[in-house]
């Protein structure tokens, strides 16, 4: 068994980090055993009698995606427990159709320590299981919010940000895996039942009516770009996507479509990328999140980096070319699906791959080419209907 100090070592070795143990243990002795008792139950709260489970992963985008099938996998495992889902706006508003989650609260920063107070209050009665499948601070926090017998986290050496120090039980420790083989390793830790891979994302007949709107505006099937992501170093480059979007108007009859979130860095990004381009790709930088879901939905085939649209079109089994590099693809790339579609910079040929980590690696998208792109989506083409 792996201990604190072993563990203090391990990440930071330092006498910061032992003043840091001190101060979170001294947080969770006083606020694990007082915090709830400051809040009322919320006013007509009925007690549930079926078992209570609670997941805490607010964000981002791309793990929201994996945490369905994990959502999906429990519901198959325990059908009668009532289940709850802890998110913030954005996230909640990709997932809020899926059936099987009984119970969303939403979590908003922007109130400050107001946000803690209301959702306290909020969540009311004791659960039976809460999975923490969340690795930081503002997470480990709201699970003090939440009272629970048994609260489920990482293992001591998986556990970033002393998030093991808020569970009082721990998945045991395995290599390193993909992202949602971790999150399944707390459903496995449980015993509870293997079940096929199902994100089963759910799509509403009002959101079917906006989608059939939309596409039946354009004339040709749709190739779907998403163009940006969170971080700059796994974005592709603008030149290699026009060069792209040019070949896919040009050599496949398709319509080019520039998807994604409304910012300002996405709007300059495909400015520059139309100012390159010599044909007229669609730009569909969109807001609400479930219309880039509908398009994407709707796509022949979408090409993107590692982000939570990229995710969200594997996850909807449309025929994916994902452009990695800054991050090891067998940790966070598309999950089972679309492997052969993957375009993988991370590693180099020769180049020996070791375990699986979160290193990252700058300036590594830069080695993609434009004539790679165009072949797995010719590929894409004919492999997949």
């Amino acid at each position: 068994m792996v201990g604190v100090k072993d563990y203090v070592r391990f990440h930071l070795k330092s006498k910061f980090a032992i003043k840091l143990l001190n101060v979170f243990s001294l947080l969770r002795m006083v606020a694990g055993n007082a915090l709830w008792t400051a809040f009322e139950k919320a006013p007509g709260m009925e007690t549930e009698t079926r078992e209570r489970i609670l997941i805490i992963r607010l964000s981002a985008l791309g793990d929201v995606v994996h945490t369905l099938a994990f959502v999906n996998r429990l519901r198959k495992a325990r059908p009668d427990a009532h289940i709850t889902w802890i998110l913030q706006p954005l996230t909640y508003d990709l997932v809020k159709h899926q059936k099987n989650v009984d119970r969303f609260v939403i979590f908003s920063r922007k109130e400050g320590i107001g946000a803690y107070r209301k959702l306290a209050k909020e969540l009311g009665d004791p659960f039976d299981l809460i999975f923490m499948l969340q690795v930081s601070i503002k997470a480990s926090l709201i699970s003090l919010c939440a009272r629970g017998k048994t609260k489920l986290g990482y293992d001591i050496l998986r556990s970033r940000e002393f998030q093991w120090i808020f569970s009082n039980r721990r998945i045991h420790h395995r290599p390193a895996g993909h992202v949602l083989d971790q999150f399944f390793e707390f459903l496995d830790e449980q015993k509870m039942a293997d079940a096929p891979l199902d994100w089963n994302i759910h799509i509403t007949d009002e959101e079917r009516m906006y989608q059939a709107t939309f596409f039946q505006a354009i004339e040709r099937p749709v190739v779907s770009f998403v163009i940006a992501s969170s971080n700059r170093e796994k974005d592709w480059s603008a030149e290699g996507y026009a060069r792209v979007m040019d070949a896919v108007d040009s050599r496949m009859n398709l319509q080019p479509m520039m998807v994604g979130g409304p910012s300002d860095r996405e709007k300059v990004l495909a400015e520059k990328i139309l100012s390159l381009c010599s044909c007229t790709p669609r730009v569909a930088l969109d807001k609400p999140v479930r219309h880039t879901l509908l398009q994407l939905a709707g796509s022949r085939v979408v090409v993107g980096p590692d982000t939570g649209p990229t995710h969200m079109a594997v996850a909807l089994n449309v025929p994916t070319v994902a452009l990695y590099g800054y991050s090891d693809p067998r940790r966070c790339g598309p999950y089972r699906r679309f492997q052969d579609l993957l375009i993988d910079r991370y590693h180099l040929p020769g180049e020996k791959k070791g375990s699986i980590t979160r290193k990252t690696k700058s300036g590594r998208l830069n080695l993609i080419t434009p004539e790679e792109v165009i072949e797995k989506i010719e590929y894409a083409l004919r492999t997949y209907d």
